[in-house]
């Protein structure tokens, strides 16, 4: 019975060692179908997706800001602002970030733990850690296959835990 026991408890650390690798490497976890588009709160500024609003919110860095020196940025927790541009046109599990100048980021929802609508437009905070990733012909066939439009073999891509869509106005 203790051997039983032992190999199970080997089997579930080397899994979590692969989900800990495939997610240093940047792989998404596309297993898991995310929740509804439903906001966790609806707050003055607008609606938030995903883990509530951080208690003690950083302050915003646009897209181009970052695009134009993404080093400081990259593999730490912020908060990086922009307009939506594209979103995932099968389950609202990506979107695009664009600032003022054009420069471009890709949003995942952490997991696939939550999604935004498919028609969310206009201004957004992303509350995640930012990475830039060479992607594969694979992956640039699904993402298209998603409702991307011509993403690039390279781009900045933010893990969200949150997204606080702004209202307009």
């Amino acid at each position: 019975m203790r051997a039983l026991v032992l190999m199970l408890a080997l089997c579930a650390t080397g899994a979590q060692a692969h989900d800990d690798h495939a997610h240093a490497a940047g792989e998404r976890d596309h297993s898991r179908t995310p929740s509804g588009p439903a906001p966790v709160a609806k707050t003055a500024e607008g609606e938030v997706y995903g883990a509530a609003l951080p208690a003690t919110r950083p302050a915003a860095v646009d897209i181009d800001a970052v695009a134009a020196d993404a080093k400081p940025h990259l593999g730490k927790p912020g908060a990086f602002s922009g307009r939506i541009t594209q979103v995932c046109q099968k389950k609202g599990c990506w979107l695009v970030l664009a600032g003022e100048k054009g420069e471009l980021a890709r949003v995942f929802m952490h997991d696939h733990a939550f999604s935004v609508p498919k028609d969310a437009s206009g201004q957004a905070v992303v509350y995640g850690t930012l990475s830039e990733k060479a992607l594969s012909e694979a992956e640039i066939a699904h993402l298209k296959s998603d409702g991307a439009k011509a993403p690039t073999p390279r781009e900045l891509q933010i893990d969200a835990d949150t997204v606080l869509i702004k209202t307009a106005g």
